[in-house]
C-alpha cells in the first residue's frame, strides 16, 4: 500500500492546557503547524482537514515539500493509552499541478 497519506491523532483536552472541558485536538504529529482544538472530534478533525488542504497550498507556493508521509498500516501510538484517542488516515493528492 502506498504511502499518500497523514494520521491525524484527535484526543480529548485536559484544563492542563488552560482550555475548558469538552474540548479536542487534533494533530499530525510530522507537520508541526497541523493542529486544531474544536467542541467535537468530528469538528477538529473535519477542522484539521481543511487546514491541512491549505497547508498543502501554502508549502507548494512556497516551493517546499511537505515533511514525509505517514504509513498507512501502522497508526501513531503517541496517545493511545489516554481514554477518548482516536486516529484517523487522510489521504493525499499531488500539491501542485505543473502548467
Amino acid at each position: 500500500m502506498p504511502q499518500n497519506g497523514y494520521w491525524i491523532e484527535c484526543i480529548p483536552v485536559s484544563d492542563n492546557k488552560n482550555y475548558s472541558e469538552g474540548l479536542y485536538e487534533a494533530k499530525i504529529c510530522s507537520i508541526p503547524e497541523a493542529r486544531i482544538t474544536a467542541e467535537s472530534p468530528d469538528v477538529a478533525i473535519q477542522k484539521l482537514r481543511d487546514k491541512l488542504a491549505s497547508l498543502r497550498h501554502d508549502y507548494c507556493t512556497q516551493g517546499k515539500p511537505l515533511p514525509e508521509l505517514d504509513n498507512p498500516i501502522t497508526p501513531p501510538r503517541h496517545s493511545c493509552t489516554r481514554q477518548g484517542w482516536i486516529s484517523v488516515y487522510v489521504q493525499m493528492t499531488e500539491c501542485c499541478q505543473n502548467k
